[in-house]
């Protein structure tokens, strides 16, 4: 019995702890994450499409888990091509 709960005390340790967000250790490396990025020059009106926009590198645009609802969405103001995508251009 005493061996099940050293067992059973060593598995619950080696669960270790729940945390959402990113780490102290990551801030530095967030640069090096994939954004959205407009890769076209974009006029008011205009509708995004898998071709004005890409994910590349350096991370300061929206988060590429995002695409899917950027998709379809008008611009609100004129953009110029390498702009990070960010809310504040759509409707």
């Amino acid at each position: 019995m005493a061996s099940l709960v050293v067992e059973t005390y060593r598995a619950w340790q080696s669960l270790g702890q729940v945390q959402y967000g990113t780490t102290a250790a990551e801030e530095s490396s967030k640069a090096f994450r994939r954004s959205l990025y407009f890769v076209k020059d974009m006029q008011v009106g205009d509708r995004i499409t898998p071709d004005c926009i890409r994910a590349i590198r350096p991370g300061s645009g929206l988060p590429v888990k995002y695409l899917g609802i950027v998709l379809g969405m008008t611009v609100k103001q004129d953009i110029a091509r390498g702009t990070p995508l960010s809310f504040e251009h759509f409707r």
